[in-house]
């Protein structure tokens, strides 16, 4: 202690100011924006999971602390990217509402179920979150933790590639290349969810990849959407344009492997010639095929 005119100073030993600083980063009802702490549960497709990473980048960015799966039993709020795919996905979802509800969680549930079913009954009362609006996560988590139901599942123009990002494996970028599709399968509920195909531009997708590439941690680039194949028949481009501008930004010496995400025959075909010709270029790319036949790559 000492003074300065007429001001008592006190110095307090380092040990006394951490304690000060973590009771105040548990208090996260002092009225200070990003101080909750959040535990995100992504279930489902690459494409999913880039926006599951999508949404956590932007929390942390905010101040919220993101928890892991063993301690999500003291987080605030549950986050769930759902995946209306498979049913084993939906029922994990509903098993995770009702355990959240019963330990008084706030939730929030985000991706293909909200959208592509918003009256679904395990849904009801809840704060809902679309494909389309994950650019406002932070709006969606803080107007939750207030105790308000906010909906947002309008469609809109695409959510952009350079949002902060928390990847799930730190070797692994996923970037989107679109949403959607152009089929009409009758046994696949993601055209209800995802809705028609909307490309993003391929400068915005070069970037991404470029700055992925330039991370030494990164050692895989997943090129991911509903179908690959179809990338850019709304916006007067294709796959293997986009696929030759990618591998162009690709660190020398192999060190970065680039992967094309699901598609269907329809549309790859008639660009296979031009992806095979990347391909016997760049033994680093890979691609992989959804279809009941025995088509592959």
């Amino acid at each position: 202690a000492g003074s300065l005119g007429n001001c008592r100073v006190t110095l307090q030993p380092a040990k006394h100011q951490k304690k000060q600083a973590d009771a105040w980063e548990l208090q996260p009802n002092s009225g200070v924006p990003g101080t909750h702490r959040i535990w995100v549960k992504t279930f489902g497709c690459a494409h999913n999971v880039s926006d599951g990473e999508y949404m956590m980048g932007q929390l942390q960015a905010y101040g919220y602390k993101l928890l892991p799966d063993a301690e999500r039993n003291s987080a605030h709020l549950w986050l769930i990217n759902s995946c209306t795919v498979k049913s084993p996905s939906q029922s994990a979802l509903v098993s995770l509402i009702t355990s959240g509800k019963a330990a008084g969680k706030a939730l929030l549930v985000a991706g293909c179920v909200p959208q592509g079913d918003r009256k679904a009954a395990e849904l009801k009362g809840l704060s809902l979150l679309g494909i389309g609006q994950i650019d406002r996560v932070v709006e969606a988590v803080e107007s939750t933790l207030a105790g308000q139901q906010l909906v947002l599942l309008g469609r809109k123009r695409l959510p952009d590639l350079d949002l902060p990002k928390v990847r799930r494996n730190a070797h692994v970028e996923i970037v989107p290349l679109s949403t959607g599709c152009l089929g009409a399968c009758t046994y696949c509920k993601t055209k209800h969810a995802r809705g028609h195909l909307g490309s993003y531009r391929p400068e915005a997708i070069v970037s991404r990849v470029a700055a992925a590439a330039a991370d030494p941690l990164v050692r895989e680039i997943w090129l991911s959407s509903e179908d690959t194949g179809a990338y850019g028949r709304d916006i007067g481009t294709n796959i293997a344009e986009l696929l030759q501008r990618c591998v162009a930004v690709l660190p020398a010496g192999g060190r970065t492997m680039l992967r094309l995400g699901m598609t269907n025959p329809p549309f790859i075909l008639e660009h296979l010639d031009a992806v095979a010709r990347v391909c016997r270029h760049n033994p680093a790319l890979e691609q992989g095929v959804c279809s009941p036949s025995r088509f592959r790559i």
